[in-house]
């Protein structure tokens, strides 16, 4: 790639960020290259966050609101790499001086007595080493250039770049095509007297061939182009980014919503193209969009931090979820694909152990109480063994979570204290003898409920008959058979009402109770198809038919898990 390009870490004046300490105390340390993702609900502070940062790098007299202080890693500023990089920038004035126009809209001057004895520590040249991409500023980039006027140097030097440089423009190109099947190139014209720089717009094969051609004739066919600028915000959004990326020498980007105006697909591919083209750069995003993240793990979960910002009246809350819980959930294909980071925009997290709890449980809560539905994600983990994987990756990121379990999840001994062990190291310590004397309990008192060998062997005989071979039927009662040989697998079917009386029920109470504290809610039924047995399915098949067969959500057959619903969201009768 052009010497332009690449950015030379010997000689390019470069400011990075190294700690941060938020205004309640939190501090995240960071690495020269981490994507650091502001998270949260509207109006927590995400793009508050950017902006006290730009207010710190300027020395801004206006006041932080989220950010208490920063701490800096500088490179290469000594007088002659920052000269050099001025000269290479920047264009002198009349009294050869460094005029520069900021991101904040203010100017300062660089004289040349400024390039003797830099102090490190002075913020006087950060000013000028970092690109901040609002959503205003973003579309400014793509406007056409009055050249015969006072002019934007960033957005020149951008231009500049990609007009000069093949590859750049066709490595920006190559992003643009993978998301809008659009490609641009850089078109100079004289218009009213005016000479006017402007991006061009086309699909690849016009602007491959206007990149080949002789000067002349891609002239021609470049007026020939729509204008960028007349497009929609998205694909005018993205060249901004992207652009920016990919010609500028600066370490630091912050860049504030940049999923604005796109569409998922196009969010969540933007979000790779950012790591791609970030490499040896370090980023501080402000996003409320899923797709925008996912694309950022899917491409770099190993440089992504996600701070997450909550806000009680007008005190702040940050969450941080470092590299390594980020790496876990991009290895882990059940967490990797499931919708469990929705949960950075959502007031509570259910997790269900499959997606047909969620789709019922969720059609109850929103019948009940629209307000809780609309705050509240259901998110299926594929299997109860997930739950203690998620649940310490969102008391990091402080969101609220509860869990919902067919009562299965008693069962085992070792599984529970995992599970519980997840939420608070050794609390289920308070309950490990009441849970041990459970079990022993109840199956010492329901071995009258387990068929006898001879007993089994008798009803599998009968179900054979003269058919050379077993039909799908005969299998499935076969299997029905054999599933009921072990008591505790009887209290999935049977539920909490062929536990023996007495002390076996007044334990399972008492553990019951202790789950709910610890927001664990266990269905008394035993699985969810156990609310209405009727209907003799499985899993989605049976969530479908029961809504198909029973339409009215006040129909009586919903009372037992409206009940339930009910407790779980502390909704009142």
């Amino acid at each position: 790639m052009d010497e332009q390009l690449i950015k030379d870490e010997k000689k390019t004046p470069s400011v990075t960020i190294k700690n941060i300490e938020f205004n309640e105390g939190t501090k995240i340390s960071l690495d020269p290259d981490d994507i650091v993702v502001f998270v949260g609900a509207n109006n927590v502070g995400k793009s508050r966050a950017l902006k006290d940062i730009i207010a710190d790098i300027t020395e801004s007299t206006t006041q932080n609101v989220i950010i208490n202080k920063i701490e800096y890693n500088v490179e290469n500023f000594e007088c002659e790499s920052m000269k050099n990089f001025f000269a290479t920038h920047f264009t002198k004035d009349q009294n050869n001086h460094y005029n520069v126009q900021m991101s904040d809209v203010s100017s300062h001057c660089y004289s040349d007595e400024n390039f003797k004895n830099i102090d490190e520590t002075s913020k006087y040249f950060y000013r000028v080493l970092f690109t901040f991409l609002s959503t205003e500023s973003r579309l400014d980039i793509t406007k056409p250039i009055r050249l015969n006027y006072s002019i934007d140097r960033y957005n020149f030097n951008i231009m500049n770049i990609l007009e000069t440089n093949k590859e750049a423009i066709t490595l920006l190109n190559r992003f643009l095509l993978l998301g809008f099947n659009k490609a641009v190139e850089i078109d100079n014209k004289l218009q009213n007297g005016d000479f006017i720089k402007k991006y061009k717009i086309g699909n690849e094969q016009e602007i491959k061939d206007i990149i080949e051609l002789d000067k002349r004739s891609s002239a021609k066919k470049l007026k020939m182009l729509e204008n960028l600028n007349e497009q929609g915000d998205g694909i005018r959004s993205a060249v901004a980014v992207l652009a920016s990326l990919i010609v500028n020498e600066h370490s630091l980007y912050l860049i504030d919503e940049p999923e604005t105006f796109l569409h998922p697909p196009q969010a969540r591919l933007l979000g790779k193209n950012i790591v791609e083209l970030s490499k040896n750069k370090q980023c501080f995003i402000s996003t409320h969009n899923i797709d925008l993240i996912r694309g950022l793990l899917e491409k770099g979960s190993s440089r992504i931090k996600i701070v997450k910002i909550d806000r009680m009246d007008n005190t702040n809350k940050f969450h941080i979820l470092d590299n390594e819980s980020i790496t876990k959930i991009a290895n882990d294909k059940n967490l990797k694909y499931s919708n469990i980071l929705n949960g950075l925009f959502y007031k509570q997290v259910v997790l269900c152990e499959n997606e047909s709890d969620c789709k019922f449980y969720s059609v109850i809560l929103e019948h009940l109480d629209s307000n809780t539905y609309q705050n509240t994600l259901f998110c299926a983990v594929g299997g109860k063994d997930q739950f203690k994987l998620i649940i310490p990756l969102l008391k990091k990121l402080g969101i609220n979570y509860l869990i919902v379990a067919d009562i299965d999840l008693i069962n085992d001994k070792t599984k529970l204290k995992q599970l519980i062990n997840s939420i608070e190291n050794d609390e289920y310590n308070k309950i490990a003898s009441l849970h041990n004397d459970f079990l022993n309990e109840f199956q010492e008192k329901s071995d009258s409920l387990i068929k006898k060998q001879a007993t089994i062997k008798q009803e599998i005989e009968e179900i054979f008959n003269t058919d050379e071979y077993m039909s799908t039927e005969a299998a499935e009662k076969i299997k029905a058979i054999l599933k009921k040989i072990n008591s505790l697998k009887l209290l999935k079917e049977g539920g909490k009402f062929i536990l023996p009386a007495g002390e076996c029920t007044i334990k399972f109470n008492q553990i019951q109770q202790f789950l709910k504290e610890n927001s664990i809610y266990i269905v008394e039924c035993g699985e969810i198809e156990r609310f209405i047995p009727e209907i003799d399915m499985h899993g989605n098949s049976w969530v479908e038919a029961v809504f198909e067969k029973y339409k009215d959500l006040n129909d009586s057959k919903y009372n037992s898990v409206k009940d339930f619903i009910k407790e779980i969201f502390k909704i009142p009768n």
